[in-house]
Parts: C-alpha cells; structure tokens; sequence
C-alpha cells in the first residue's frame, strides 16, 4: 500500500474515531439530561405537597374559628336577654359592656373567617397552578424518557457500525502502524493524525524543523512531530 493510501485509511480511522467518542459523550449526557428533570419534578412535588400543607392548615383554623363563632352566639343571646331582668343600672352597664366585648369579639372572629377564605381562596389557585405543572411536568418528563431511550438505541446502532467499519479498515492498514496510532489515542488528547500547514503541527500548534517540512511535502515517508509524537502529514498549506 503507498504511504498516501495508508495515511487515507488511517485518517478515515481516526474520523471513525472522533465520532466514536462524540457518540460516548452524548450518551454520557443522556443520563444527566433525565436526573435533572427527575430532580425537577422532585422540587415541584415537594412545593404541592406543602402547599396543600398549607391549605389544610388555613382551613383548619377556618373551621375552629367557625366553632368559636358558634359556641359565641347562645353567650351573645343569653347576654341580651339578661338585659330585661336587671334591677340595677349598675347591672345594666355591666351587661352592655359584656355585649359590646363579645360584639367585638365576634366581628373580630368573622374578619378572621373572611381572612382565612381569601387566603383559601388564593392557596386553591396556587394549587390548582402546581397541579397543572406537575401534570406538563410529567408528561415532558416521560416523554424525554422515550426520547431518550430511542436516542440511545440510535447511537448504540451506529456505534455498532462504526465498530464494524473500522474493524474493515484496521485489516487494511499496517498493523505496527496501527499500534502506534492506538497507543498515541490513550495517551493524547484530540486528534492523533494531524496536518502540518506552514511549517506548524496542527495538534500540537508548535514548529517542525524545515528538512521535515521537505520530508512531508515529497509524502515518500511516515513522519511524527519532534514535540507532541503524532503522525503528521502535509496540510498543503491551505489554513
């Protein structure tokens, strides 16, 4: 096989490669994606649940309050009508005052009872708000989950293709020189077969001495870069 052939075969093993590992790191993010909205419905339910808490709560003290009205009106009733039997003024003042108390005391119980049905009132609305988005909320959510899953199914079918291509490939290329790019891709980061333009590796972004520069552009033999290892090539010097 001429060098050119090889570096094609290598450079499309590499491009295999490259979306290999784009492919692992989208399925690393699928996960990610779901535990977040697995988090987000969390939240949301612990809002429903103490807002319904809270609501529970305002219609307790209601009722109570509503009981405290009840057991006030045969004592307001009893006070009025004592006020036919007095005998003295002095009675009669203390009667009134006992009425216009518990007068008071009433008004302030029903003011509290209007409170307490506007804060209901207001709480239903926020509850019946969180249901609405608990509700969204789960739907996207198992929606996402089928999305997610039929995504994963998708790229496991094209990694299995991939995995297939390059195995074609890899039976295609020189075996030593196969090893070398293997073990360059454990130990680098990016791409392992890079052009050099204008006497710069590309992966490295550093110099390569003029005599090599010569070397890769005659392309009769495999060169690395003196500074980072990887196998070079002549870019044609088009950036």
């Amino acid at each position: 096989m001429k060098l050119d052939d090889r570096l094609k075969v290598l450079l499309m093993i590499q491009d295999i490669d490259t979306r290999f590992d784009a492919i692992q790191r989208e399925k690393a993010e699928i996960p990610k994606e779901i535990e977040k909205l697995k988090g987000d419905l969390d939240l949301l339910k612990r809002a429903m649940e103490q807002d319904l808490s809270t609501l529970e709560e305002l219609k307790e003290t209601r009722r109570k309050v509503e009981r405290e009205l009840e057991e006030m009106e045969p004592r307001f009733k009893k006070s009025k009508s004592r006020l036919n039997e007095v005998k003295s003024n002095k009675e009669y003042q203390a009667i009134l005052k006992e009425i216009e108390e518990l007068k008071e005391l009433i008004s302030q119980k029903e003011e509290m009872v209007i409170g307490c049905m506007e804060e209901i009132e207001i709480q239903e609305k926020e509850c019946a708000t969180n249901n609405l988005r608990w509700e969204e909320s789960q739907r996207e959510f198992q929606n996402k989950e089928q999305e997610s899953s039929q995504r994963r199914r998708e790229l496991d079918k094209e990694l299995q293709s991939l995995s297939g291509r390059r195995g074609e490939l890899s039976q295609q290329v020189d075996q030593d020189l196969l090893k070398r790019y293997n073990s360059l891709r454990i130990h680098l980061k990016g791409q392992v077969v890079v052009p050099v333009i204008e006497f710069v590796c590309q992966g490295c972004h550093l110099g390569i001495p003029p005599q090599q520069y010569n070397d890769l552009i005659r392309g009769d033999s495999l060169q690395s870069c003196h500074n980072c290892n990887r196998i070079i090539y002549w870019g044609g010097d088009e950036r």
